[in-house]
């Protein structure tokens, strides 16, 4: 783990970000440089939340030193009992393309993708022609929303997103 919070996996780097914060557009121009086609480079993306405790309260809590790590959590659990939640406000970083959860009551902060973000990544992937996109994992995507959201991201332009497809 690093010292501060941030965003599990931002598209872009945060403006709140240290200068060697990773981020997805960092790695695949670094491998590109190296010499990687497109077409063999996978984006990630996280069908779980990291949740960190004790936070210092700056920016609601994004990119701040945390007292502990305090928990992974599935994107279903992040539904049922945090987004909007006993004091849980959903903040979108404009600059990174990415949600993080942050309550000032509890200084706790939860960073994840989510349907809006996973969408916007796929649509890079299908922009500069990547080879595709991975998640980590499937279990914790309980009602099909972020698999759909993959979808309808690598979609053409112009056509119809698929109905979200029910979990087995």
């Amino acid at each position: 783990l690093t010292p501060t919070t941030g965003h599990h996996a931002g598209l872009y780097a945060s403006r709140h970000a240290a200068p060697t914060d990773r981020n997805a557009q960092r790695s695949i121009e670094q491998h590109l440089a190296a010499g990687i086609p497109p077409d063999k480079l996978v984006l990630g993306v996280a069908f779980y939340g990291r949740g960190f405790a004790g936070v210092n309260p700056e920016h609601h809590g994004l990119n701040q030193p945390y007292e502990r790590f305090e928990a992974a959590h599935p994107y279903a659990e992040l539904v049922q009992k945090f987004i909007g939640r006993d004091g849980f406000v959903r903040e979108w970083d404009e600059r990174a393309q990415a949600p993080f959860l942050w309550n000032a009551q509890t200084r706790a902060f939860i960073t994840y993708d989510d349907p809006q973000s996973i969408a916007i990544k796929a649509q890079y992937v299908r922009q500069h022609r990547l080879g595709g996109v991975m998640f980590w994992e499937l279990s914790q995507d309980s009602n099909g929303q972020l698999l759909n959201a993959i979808v309808t991201g690598l979609e053409p332009e112009g056509l119809s997103p698929r109905p979200p497809r029910s979990p087995r």
